[in-house]
């Protein structure tokens, strides 16, 4: 065979494995209300709103998401029972949360899943116990990029958080979807970031803005499906199946990349500015948790390859957040 032959059919041949490699991205449009950007925090680090655009637009523009890869359901969990092998049930605490949190305020439901209880209930220093589920830390039930939904119903009830997020410590980085009981017809989203590696002792920077996004409908009066799909270079939140926000590439948070634990809990907030006033005698109130889903995130072949051949971190050149 000639050298000029010899060419085109390896031309030919290394096309077609850039073809098998090579997987378009899903462009995936934001449907539903803008959102509405909440005021920062006065932590170092954070990078003020008004010099960033495209994660949370007035004009009513919103950043399209980019899906790329492959979700891997590993774990579908109806909580009949919650699984000792894979969920905590809490006994602790935290700044801020007006509650202890009580293995006996997990309640099963006769239909499967379970409550997440809320009672007013004097427990050392605080005057109420609540509900609250966490994967183990253990390798197997940490997770770093996937797809995480659930189907929640949270409560109608002033001063009371319900949350469903991806959390770590040392260094600090979380990914939220949280319900505020006085209007459960929002939906709070946000992103915690530390820098580091595991056990580096950042836990006290760089936190995102936080989102409310209008849900167009009342979340305490009845289930629906709320997930959040976190890759690499984009995270993005899901209600019912629509997109209804994306950030793309760290803005205006860098994106977390370290192994994070599940948790779904309710709590009363300390925040009144945030949450509203606790009201004792509107308790008990719960949430009610119908299912968790958990797949793992496989990037494309060709964001693998390049793994290879380029280690490179993009925070390395962000010169926004240096």
């Amino acid at each position: 065979m000639s050298r000029a032959r010899w060419l085109t059919v390896g031309a030919v041949v290394a096309l077609f494995g850039l073809g098998v490699l090579f997987a378009r991205p899903e462009r995936l449009e934001v449907v539903g209300s803008p959102c509405e950007p909440l005021a920062h925090d006065g932590d170092p680090w954070i990078v003020p709103a008004d010099e960033l655009s495209g994660y949370c637009e007035p004009s009513g523009r919103a950043r399209p998401g980019k899906r790329t890869g492959v979700f891997e359901l590993v774990r579908h969990d109806e909580l009949s029972p919650v699984s000792a092998d894979f969920w905590d049930q809490l006994d602790t605490t935290f700044f801020c949360n007006e509650a202890v949190f009580s293995p006996d305020k997990v309640v099963p439901r006769p239909a499967g899943g379970v409550g997440l209880e809320l009672v007013a209930a004097d427990h050392g220093d605080k005057p109420y116990l609540s509900g609250s589920i966490a994967t183990k830390d253990l390798d197997h039930a940490r997770f770093t990029h996937g797809r995480f939904e659930i189907v929640l119903k949270p409560p109608r009830a002033s001063g009371v958080i319900t949350a469903f997020f991806l959390y770590r410590f040392d260094p600090w980085q979380e990914i939220d979807v949280e319900f505020l009981g006085r209007d459960p017809t929002k939906l709070l989203a946000n992103v915690f970031y530390n820098p580091g590696e595991p056990g580096d002792l950042y836990n006290y920077g760089y936190r995102g803005t936080p989102v409310l996004i209008d849900l167009g409908f009342d979340a305490s009066e009845g289930f629906h499906a709320y997930a959040i799909e976190w890759e690499e270079d984009e995270i993005r939140w899901f209600v019912d199946g629509r997109l209804v926000h994306a950030r793309s590439h760290g803005r205006p948070t860098p994106i977390p990349h370290l192994p994070m634990r599940l948790h779904v809990n309710t709590w009363p907030c300390c925040s009144e500015e945030l949450a509203g006033p606790v009201e004792a005698a509107a308790l008990p109130v719960s949430a009610e948790v119908r299912s968790v889903s958990i797949s793992r995130w496989h990037p494309p072949p060709l964001v693998r390859l390049g793994r290879l051949f380029d280690a490179e971190d993009w925070r390395e050149d962000a010169e926004w957040i240096q």
